[in-house]
């Protein structure tokens, strides 16, 4: 090798070193079902978040923050591929179905794609539910290292002595690293939290995203011994109890991973996004009920009303994004990957329904992030444009849809009054919208249970693995 070409070779790894360094960490903590009223930042008050509540504190709080479905996968398979999931058919949950079929469509790149593309450290830590066979598993599409389990829920009191049980929809005892199952004692909430940490740590010189998806505060709700006397003595529903134990954890996680990054010095490096998956599962028997509340907000989880859909949505970069504020525009989840492409200067695909949020947070832009926002989730239907919503919404005990219904989020955010007759030249504009929307959406890909997709067959037996 030639001097010349030595000299050569070392400016060009320095200016790429010093380009990933000026890349920011991107840490996105997604909490499963937790209600909107629930944390102390919102108003809850049967036990206090002072972690989550910090976490709003230090950035931008999105008082009108949305997931792209009031449901799990879907909801995530829109935050990873930074488009309307309906658009490529995750309309439900991959429970039932031909297996190399279930699961976020192979031909769709994730946010993790992305990034690693662009040159940093990618993870997962905690629950996937994109798939499960080997085509569909994290370290397939996009995540350099795994630690969690695949499917929609599992318990958070693991015990190395069990015998692992594999459910389409939830799993016992049945955690992988990377492709291979582990023998574990402990409590999920805390060994997802101490694999953030290692991972952040293994990576200190290097540019990392961190999808850190905690399946606190989805059933089952069991209490760890260490949560037992902080729970208030009033709380006599076991059900309560167990959900509360729950977020507490998933508190105390929040504080480990903020007060990590703080010690560490990387807090002004890393942009930190949170929200829930979906609204909280306040609704028995439905949706793996776990006493959620959403107020002031009607509905819960698996319903396009605004308590399925608007959830806890904070976003934290200290030295970039002003601390305490708050931002009334609707934003979405979708919105996360272009951000994230941005930061890391990485060219964003011309399809994403979601925009760069970062001029709109620091009050660069003079425009709204979005004219209007979408939902399908099977016979359900939402639009919401400024302050009003039009929605369709299921009625789960009484099997049948609400029609159009309108709303004026600003002075109605329970959606209590129903303006459509007083509107209706209003609700034949955002109907229409909302059709030629959902003309550019596919037919769902598989069936969802009979609750959210009434055109369901009968389920079959859960499969055994």
């Amino acid at each position: 090798m030639s001097r010349l070409l030595a000299v050569l070779i070392t400016i060009s790894l320095s200016i790429s070193a010093a380009a990933a360094a000026n890349k920011p960490n991107i840490l996105v903590i997604v909490a499963d079902d937790l209600g909107y009223a629930d944390i102390s930042v919102h108003g809850g008050k049967s036990v206090p978040t002072p972690n989550i509540d910090a976490l709003a504190a230090s950035g931008v709080r999105c008082t009108s923050g949305y997931v792209s479905s009031p449901y799990c996968s879907p909801s995530r398979a829109g935050f990873l591929t930074g488009r309307y999931q309906t658009r490529f058919g995750h309309e439900f949950n991959p429970h039932v179905g031909e297996e190399a079929k279930l699961g976020l469509p192979l031909d769709q790149r994730t946010i993790a794609d992305h990034l690693r593309a662009a040159g940093y450290a990618t993870s997962l830590i905690g629950k996937w539910h994109q798939g499960f066979d080997h085509a569909h598993h994290p370290q397939s599409r996009g995540f350099d290292d795994y630690f969690g389990f695949l499917v929609g829920g599992h318990n958070f009191l693991l015990h190395k002595d069990a015998k692992p049980v594999f459910g389409s929809a939830h799993s016992h005892d049945l955690i992988y690293r990377g492709r291979e199952v582990q023998k574990l004692d402990g409590y999920t909430t805390d060994l997802f939290t101490d694999e953030a940490l290692g991972f952040m740590d293994r990576h200190a010189e290097k540019p990392w995203f961190l999808y850190l998806a905690y399946n606190a505060v989805h059933t089952p709700l069991e209490i760890v011994d260490k949560h037992k006397e902080r729970i208030p003595a009033e709380v006599t529903d076991p059900a309560r109890r167990g959900y509360l134990s729950l977020l507490l954890g998933l508190d105390d996680a929040i504080g480990r991973i903020t007060a990590h990054l703080e010690k560490s010095g990387r807090s002004k490096d890393t942009l930190i996004v949170f929200f829930s998956d979906n609204g909280g599962s306040g609704r028995k028997p439905y949706f793996a009920y776990n006493t959620g509340v959403n107020s002031p907000l009607r509905g819960d989880k698996g319903q396009t009303l605004e308590g399925g859909i608007r959830v806890p949505f904070f976003v934290s970069w200290p030295s970039k994004l002003p601390a305490g504020k708050v931002y009334d525009h609707p934003v979405i989840t979708l919105d996360v990957l272009p951000t994230a492409l941005e930061l890391a200067g990485a060219p964003s695909p011309a399809d994403l329904d979601g925009v760069n949020l970062l001029p709109f947070l620091r009050e660069e832009a003079k425009t709204l992030p979005h004219d209007s926002l979408y939902w399908r989730f099977g016979p359900q239907k939402a639009v919401r444009r400024g302050q009003w919503k039009l929605v369709d919404w299921r009625d789960h005990d009484a099997k049948k849809n609400s029609g159009w219904q309108l709303f004026d989020l600003s002075s109605d955010v329970g959606e209590q009054t129903d303006q459509a007759e007083k509107e209706p030249e209003l609700v034949a504009q955002l109907s229409r919208d909302w059709e030629q929307w959902n003309a550019k959406n596919i037919a769902p890909r598989w069936h969802g249970s009979p609750t959210e997709d009434p055109t369901a067959p009968p389920r079959p037996a859960t499969k055994k693995k």
